[in-house]
């Protein structure tokens, strides 16, 4: 499926330049050759072609209207804004295809800590961080950095909505973090510092994995933080693992996973189910223009066999894409039981676009532009799509300031609600966790779109 998709992408691209160049080749020459690819892809690829108006294939008679249109843009950033669904919170496009395709491949220039950030009702405009985990090794690590973690300042500067994107997210090579601690919903500085590092560095999507005794039962436990195709074997290994280990129960915990590829999210259900291999774990639905590309994917035969009859799933709102698919993927065959917060609600997804010049894949040296706009919606088997709100968990319970605990502990607060369920102590309904200290605070979200990692590609 993944050469297949590439191979159809390539095809696409190329035809597509060929007939419409044919027809609108000022563009080009008006020094307009971004936006010309840029209007091109998203009047081949779009999931909502047919819906904007200034994508329809009829918008223009000649040349010079077209070379007008793109024209009156400032620069492709404003014409991709122009072009997309109101709908569509996903797509993106960057002028540095170099990074971003790195992104992909778990590669980003990192200390190895990565937080959340939230304002407070009672400090308006105040941005807090916290740490969700750190990366093993890492300078964070190396630093005494940990999980639950909260800082207030960055550089000796307190964060706030109009300085902590600058503060937090410019690619500096290094910055100071400042911590407090939370005692009585107010944030107390601790006195401590820590100057952080930032190098390139590729990220192990598998975060942990461990089999745990809990009354009686074995139950095997994983944090997984992306879908990288690309480290597929470190899935097939822990999975193998739990089969040899012979385990009664499985968590998976995605409460940090944005998505990534939809092979390995397909790959994942047939380490999870492998009872069902041949069944049709979802459905992807093109454009009109590209619905001969509609596919169904099947659940892969790993020849590894749990025998299990439910499967828990730990969620967030920072859980999205290809998360969701494997949970809605995987619920016609096996009672999946959710515990955590509603999820990001991607039942759509995407793959990059580059400005690829003939059919042997040559990208075009003149510019370093790339596409991720929503290219597809997905659906189960049944024929079910309709989490864009988010898939609502079992139960309900949310990440406490204050109340991290330690992932992979049998006391951390999510992992110990489903351990609960599974000794019985817990019937799994929909319930509203009880206020906690996070009720007086508003998530800030960090990936625009959580398109960054979402694709059915490689």
């Amino acid at each position: 499926m993944k050469k297949t998709i590439l191979f159809i992408v390539l095809l696409l691209i190329s035809s597509c330049k060929k007939d419409q160049d044919d027809d609108f080749d000022i563009a080009v020459n008006e020094n307009l050759e971004v936006e010309d690819f840029v209007y091109k892809a998203m009047n081949t690829f779009y999931y909502w072609q047919e819906d904007v108006p200034n994508l329809a294939d009829s918008k223009f008679d000649n040349d010079k209207q077209y070379t007008d249109f793109l024209q009156s843009f400032n620069n492709p950033f404003d014409l991709f804004e122009n072009l997309t669904h109101l709908e569509d919170r996903f797509s993106n496009i960057t002028d540095d295809y170099i990074s971003f395709t790195k992104k992909l491949q778990s590669i980003s220039l990192s200390n190895g800590m990565h937080f959340g950030l939230t304002i407070t009702s009672e400090l308006e405009g105040t941005v807090i961080g916290y740490v969700r985990y750190v990366i093993p090794g890492s300078d964070a690590d190396i630093k005494g950095i940990k999980r639950g973690d909260i800082f207030t300042h960055v550089n000796q500067t307190l964060l706030n909505l109009n300085n902590y994107s600058e503060l937090l997210f410019s690619n500096m090579p290094r910055y100071s973090v400042s911590l407090a601690i939370l005692e009585n919903s107010e944030f107390k500085p601790t006195g401590i510092t820590v100057t952080l590092n930032n190098t390139e560095q590729e990220e192990k999507e598998l975060y942990l994995s461990k089999t745990m005794l809990h009354e009686g039962k074995k139950v095997g436990y994983l944090v997984y933080n992306g879908f990288n195709d690309l480290q597929d074997d470190d899935l097939i290994n822990v999975f193998t693992t739990f089969d040899n280990e012979d385990i009664d129960e499985l968590v998976i915990d995605l409460r940090y996973n944005p998505g990534g590829s939809v092979a390995s999210s397909q790959l994942f259900a047939g380490l999870i189910a492998g009872e069902h291999a041949g069944e049709e774990f979802g459905r992807l639905v093109f454009n009109n223009k590209l619905k001969s590309e509609n596919s169904s994917i099947e659940i892969i035969d790993s020849n590894i066999h749990l025998g299990l009859s439910r499967v828990f799933f730990i969620t967030t709102q920072n859980t999205a894409s290809a998360s969701e698919m494997l949970i809605n993927g995987l619920n016609p065959y096996i009672n999946t039981v959710q515990i955590g917060g509603v999820t990001v609600g991607k039942n759509v997804g995407s793959s990059p676009i580059y400005d690829i010049i003939d059919t042997e894949g040559t990208l075009n040296p003149n510019h370093s532009w790339m596409l991720l706009p929503i290219m597809f919606k997905i659906f189960n088997s049944q024929g079910l799509s309709n989490y864009a709100n988010g898939l609502v968990p079992n139960i309900s319970i949310s990440e406490e300031l204050g109340n991290f605990g330690t992932l992979g502990s049998p006391d951390e607060p999510l992992l110990e609600k489903a351990l609960s369920v599974i000794s019985g102590r817990v019937l799994v309904t929909n319930a509203i966790s009880p206020k906690s200290t996070r009720s007086i605070f508003k998530e800030i979200q960090l990936e625009p779109g959580l398109a960054l990692k979402t694709t059915p590609k490689r």
